[in-house]
């Protein structure tokens, strides 16, 4: 029997969430089972709520219990952007708070068929995300990054941040030292190895 975890503080969208699947697993004639959100580590599938913390929460690992399983992440938009440091979670299937009933209906509906199960979602270590890594940056540092691993110069980045290029010059400098990196070269290296979710 298939088993279902919803942690999500908001009672009204759990409850709402609850019959929409119920339905289609009706429509499916499948057996499932809803776990407290307590129990959510040994669920086969788990909608999780961005926490309060998650910007200095671990790195999203498979529980060891399931081995495997699929996590549906619930957020706005807004909060889903923010995550482009956090692979771990940028990564996971998403339902936005802003979706229309029809459009989560038609997501939950896709991300727990069969096949997709058994495709689920894969654990991305701490040393793959490098979110320790720039958890300590600035907006200001973080923004300046975004637009370097975009391919900008510092002249169009300083010219987008609407600040001075000596100042980006600056930021730049920060990122290098706090990633330990001693060029330019080295940096864009970087940006391509561990932080492709920057680039779009």
């Amino acid at each position: 029997m298939l088993t279902i975890a919803i942690r999500e503080n908001n009672s009204h969208f759990s409850h709402g969430l609850k019959i929409i699947i119920e339905k289609i697993y009706r429509q499916r004639n499948e057996d499932f089972y809803f776990l407290p959100g307590e129990e959510h580590s040994t669920a086969d599938i788990v909608f999780m709520s961005l926490a309060d913390n998650w910007f200095t929460a671990d790195c999203f690992e498979i529980p060891n219990a399931t081995k495997s399983q699929r996590v549906i992440l619930i957020c706005r938009h807004k909060e889903h952007q923010s995550l482009m440091f956090r692979p771990c979670l940028y990564m996971l299937p998403v339902i936005f708070r802003e979706d229309e009933v029809d459009e989560v209906t038609r997501k939950i509906a896709h991300w727990t068929e069969a096949g997709w199960r058994r495709n689920n979602t894969t654990a991305v270590s701490a040393r793959i995300c490098y979110y320790c890594t720039t958890c300590n940056f600035t907006s200001a540092e973080r923004q300046l990054l975004i637009y370097i691993a975009r391919g900008h110069s510092l002249q169009d980045a300083a010219h987008l941040m609407q600040i001075e290029e000596d100042t980006a010059r600056i930021y730049r400098k920060v990122i290098m030292k706090k990633l330990k990196i001693r060029d330019q070269y080295e940096l864009m290296n970087f940006i391509k190895i561990h932080l492709l979710s920057l680039i779009h």
